[in-house]
């Protein structure tokens, strides 16, 4: 067997010795760059085993390994108390409601960090003080994050403390809550202008009703989607998701029903639960027929060629619409998602008020509690403000076959 490399004996036991790489994360624990551990008291032959082995894994660590000290202060605060602990409460924080399994997992990573910072105090046991310790190492340039994932780890945690206090009243109040990370978002949208607007419209796929052989793209979806982004505002994953049953016919005009009643739905929050009329031009292009030949079919889905993913309904589609789109010259924006700042910019323009915009685009509505109530007497407000949106510069023309 080869020689190890940092291998000694004192006495009847053997040790191993690693230089650790300048930019080690166990670097800021061990300062003059060497880990010493025990192989315990064994052959020469079995330390090169052992030793081979954790030599491996101490030069393979990655840089969310933390320091000996915090493990050995995670199981001293679980052998003082017996909780409860932040785990515990996520567990049925998880499902106490329908979730978004990028939610589960979004918070499950925040709760990891959580432990490993903190050693996993019970959570009766959490002071501001750690709060505030624990924001700031989220934030620590080594860490290699953006403020606003930094943001998002910290309010998850804050999310499942709250749930700790509000909903199962293990503890008194909510100790983080008031700590938060300020951010500058990365990604700053728009509206889509006139001239990209036409760049985009007048192909193929849109004049000529020429639908794209990519999977992806869910053959009829291609075409209809980014048409109801630009008439509703609504997010690629609810349009994704849509069923036949979600295009409603019975009332005086159209309504396009955005919920996360069926089976694979999701909502991105209790906001986004609604109802929005549809737009005079989406019936004029077409849109009742298709869910017409649908039902003749008995499809469920509108769009049945479009591949979805649990968790992400839109991700294949959008996958598909940002190749599309930098297919046709197009940089990193405008995206999806700024057809939504396109609608609220032109019902905003129209002096629509606020509140109504919030509704329509599944925003969570500010002011009073009179002023979030929206029940179907107010359908007639609602259709009136999609209709204020318009395109002068487009002209579409019927193409459905």
């Amino acid at each position: 067997m080869a020689t190890l490399t940092g291998l000694f004996q004192r006495g009847s036991a053997y040790y191993l010795r690693v230089i650790l790489p300048v930019q080690h994360p166990m670097r800021r624990q061990y300062k003059n760059g060497e880990f010493v551990t025990s192989l315990g008291r064994c052959t020469r032959r079995e330390a090169k085993i052992k030793g081979t082995i954790k030599r491996a894994e101490v030069l393979t660590a990655s840089v969310a390994e933390e320091t000996r000290s915090q493990t050995e202060t995670q199981a001293a605060a679980r052998t003082n108390s017996t909780g409860p602990f932040l785990r515990d409460v996520y567990d049925r924080w998880k499902v106490s409601k329908t979730r978004s399994s990028d939610s589960v997992k979004a918070c499950l990573r925040s709760v990891v960090l959580y432990e490993k910072f903190t050693g996993n105090p019970p959570i009766t046991q959490l002071t501001r003080e750690l709060g505030d310790r624990f924001r700031a190492w989220l934030q620590q340039p080594e860490r290699k994050t953006t403020s606003k994932t930094a943001r998002d780890r910290l309010t998850w945690v804050k999310s499942v403390l709250k749930y700790a206090y509000r909903d199962l009243g293990l503890i008194d109040r909510n100790p983080w809550e008031g700590i938060d990370i300020a951010f500058k978002t990365t990604r700053k949208r728009r509206p889509w202008t006139d001239s990209e607007l036409q760049t985009f419209f007048t192909q193929p796929l849109h004049t000529t009703y020429e639908l794209p052989k990519d999977k992806k793209a869910g053959a009829d979806a291609a075409y209809w989607i980014p048409l109801l982004g630009l008439y509703t505002g609504a997010r690629v994953g609810e349009l994704a998701q849509l069923r036949v049953a979600d295009v409603d016919t019975s009332g005086e005009f159209p309504v396009l029903c955005i919920t996360d009643e069926g089976e694979g739905q999701s909502i991105k929050s209790q906001a986004g639960v609604r109802k929005v009329p549809l737009h005079g031009e989406l019936v004029r292009l077409g849109l009742l027929d298709h869910v017409a030949t649908l039902k003749i079919l008995k499809e469920v889905r509108l769009w049945p060629s479009l591949p979805t993913r649990e968790g992400k309904p839109g991700g294949y589609f959008s996958q598909w619409f940002g190749a599309y789109r930098r297919s046709l010259g197009f940089g990193p924006h405008p995206d999806f998602h700024c057809l939504r700042h396109t609608v609220r910019s032109q019902m905003a323009d129209a002096e629509v008020t606020e509140q109504v915009i919030d509704t329509l685009v599944g925003h969570e509505v500010k002011g009073s509690t009179g002023a979030k109530v929206y029940t179907h007497r107010t359908m007639k407000t609602l259709k009136k403000a999609v209709e204020v949106v318009n395109y002068p510069t487009l002209s579409l023309s019927r193409v459905y076959p």
